[in-house]
């Protein structure tokens, strides 16, 4: 109602308002927030109608602030331009016995990811719809604990978010894998996400990318990611690179983009609008781009290159070719042969498919 809304004015101000959402630190904001609602619960607590509707009230004085800041004043919550990143690190070899490991770090948001190599024999097998995909030789895992948002809840498996945004950073990464013939290796990637406040997914895949190139994975490109946002009104907008939690909640686009130096490999897009024009999504994306390269320059500080060699804890693989019809003398009788072979080699796995390859 209006008159709740001019009273809420009186109470705390929009300037008051904005010095309460106006912080880089999310925690500090929660709590701005938490004693600004304190102010008006005391102030209506004789019209319990107003305060059954109050927390809803709150969220858009709130909303309506910050659109403001960032549509009239291009400020936006945490002090940034319109089109600059949050302070970036990144490191790899952070975990010793793991095959790869890689730490990004974006503002709030912080993911650590561990690359893992399996003999091709390992690969997931898919029982899906599509009957041309039975196996996925690359899979990329997210997980996103209570902890990384500061709450504490159980654990239980993963839900269609975790599952979505592993996903999403699969698909971004899978068009600069090598081929099996090149590197005969299952491959598994996990994203753990140890802080959250905006876009996971992203720094998942730049996370993922150096992790890759840390456990000799020789990748074609290397791939960054990075999360666009939009505040439109009228004709009016504003496009935000690398938007944070508030951002995304408040405004009107999520639209991840990434790719290599080359070009796009994978793309998301939330929309609370009902659509926007050619010409938002040139400048957004032209936009994204140029971030990319800034995330880019940070993540090639720690490794510039895949390894040239494996680490010593990953398994080792040889491969070679025999004729299809001496598949059968390999093997022996009731698979004697190929046991025997295994059991006088020390800590050996040997796999043998139709066409007479042989990984060993």
């Amino acid at each position: 109602p209006e008159e709740l809304f001019a009273a809420i004015r009186e109470v705390v101000t929009p300037e008051e308002m904005e010095e309460a959402v106006f912080t880089d630190e999310k925690q500090v904001r929660e709590e701005n927030i938490r004693q600004v609602t304190a102010k008006f619960e005391e102030a209506f607590a004789d019209k319990e109608d107003w305060l059954a509707i109050l927390p809803d009230a709150v969220y858009q004085y709130q909303k309506k602030t910050v659109r403001k800041m960032i549509l009239k004043d291009h400020k936006r919550p945490d002090g940034r331009a319109i089109d600059q990143i949050r302070p970036l690190s990144a490191e790899v070899d952070i975990i010793p016995r793991v095959h790869g490991s890689a730490m990004f770090t974006r503002g709030q948001t912080q993911i650590c990811n561990v690359c893992t190599l399996a003999p091709l024999s390992e690969v997931q097998k898919v029982d899906g719809l599509d009957p041309n995909v039975t196996s996925k030789r690359y899979m990329h895992h997210y997980n996103f604990p209570s902890y990384s948002v500061g709450e504490t809840k159980v654990s239980r498996g993963p839900g269609r978010r975790e599952i979505g945004h592993g996903a999403l950073a699969e698909r971004a990464l899978l068009p600069v894998l090598p081929s099996p013939e090149e590197f005969p290796y299952a491959i598994r990637t996990v994203s753990e996400t140890f802080e959250s406040n905006g876009s996971t997914s992203q720094a998942s895949i730049c996370a993922g990318t150096m992790s890759l190139m840390a456990a000799g994975v020789p990748i074609s490109n290397p791939v960054a990611g990075v999360a666009m946002g939009l505040v439109k009104k009228g004709e009016n907008y504003t496009i935000l690179t690398d938007i944070q939690g508030m951002e995304d909640h408040l405004g009107d686009m999520d639209f991840k983009v990434a790719g290599t130096k080359n070009g796009i490999c994978a793309l998301q897009m939330d929309i609370k609008i009902d659509g926007i024009t050619k010409e938002i999504l040139q400048e957004a994306l032209a936009q994204a781009k140029v971030a990319r390269g800034q995330i880019m320059d940070c993540m090639m500080s720690a490794i510039s290159e895949p390894r040239d060699h494996l680490s010593p804890y990953a398994p080792k693989v040889a491969m070679m070719k025999i004729e299809p019809e001496q598949i059968k003398d390999v093997i022996g009788k009731g698979g004697d042969m190929i046991n025997k072979i295994i059991a006088e080699s020390d800590n050996v796995k040997i796999d043998i498919d139709d066409e007479g390859n042989v990984t060993i």
